[in-house]
């Protein structure tokens, strides 16, 4: 069972048939070879089929325009109305039909270590259980560093190319909750990425 910080990362569950967006490409033009990792192990705890209608993704507003004609005393008048409308950019959505599969997965990195750059194949949701780290996400053309320690959590969409250190004394370990498409082996929950631009100094 995950601690209880992952339940703020839930946040980022929206069920139902709602407008999404698809999954930009997850990998990147460039040429370099994966970055390995370092100190790092995983040990997966449990597996599981989820058949629920749920998307996983996270929050965004989508405008829209429609044409509304409307009949006034002179006749009828089109107009263009705007709106916004809550919504989801997509990580991954289950149905009885085509159900995802779950793991839940401790990852250790000790210290010193790095887990190397990566990304995840569906919606990831992760709770610190010990130590203290440091997660550098590529967005863009940005380095984004984000402190973590025991009791905070995170949630991470499979197009984040991200790499977690451990700049502490004691080992980092993370309990991880993965959502995946079906089929996904314990072996292809990570998925190795090179060298981010964005990031040239962190390995």
């Amino acid at each position: 069972m995950l601690p209880a910080g992952i339940a703020a990362s839930l946040m980022f569950v929206t069920a139902g048939a709602l407008l999404a967006h698809g999954i930009p490409k997850i990998f990147s033009d460039e040429t370099a070879s994966a970055t390995p990792s370092m100190g790092f192990a995983t040990m997966i705890l449990s597996r599981g089929t989820f058949v629920q209608n749920f998307t996983f993704g996270t929050p965004t507003v989508v405008a829209l325009r429609r044409k509304v004609r409307v009949k006034t005393k002179s006749g009828f008048v089109t107009k263009t109305v705007k709106f916004n409308v809550d919504s989801i950019v997509k990580a991954i959505s289950c149905t009885p039909t085509n159900p995802c599969d779950t793991a839940f997965q401790q990852a250790t990195i000790q210290p010193g270590g790095s887990s190397g750059w990566h990304t995840h194949p569906g919606a990831t949701f992760v709770a610190v259980v010990q130590g203290e780290g440091t997660i550098y996400r590529a967005v863009g053309s940005d380095c984004v560093a984000t402190k973590l320690g025991v009791g905070t959590g995170f949630a991470q969409m499979p197009t984040e190319r991200h790499v977690v250190h451990n700049e502490g004394t004691v080992p980092f370990v993370v309990d991880t909750l993965y959502v995946l498409p079906p089929g996904t082996p314990s072996t292809a929950i990570r998925v190795d990425q090179p060298q981010p631009a964005a990031c040239p100094s962190i390995h």
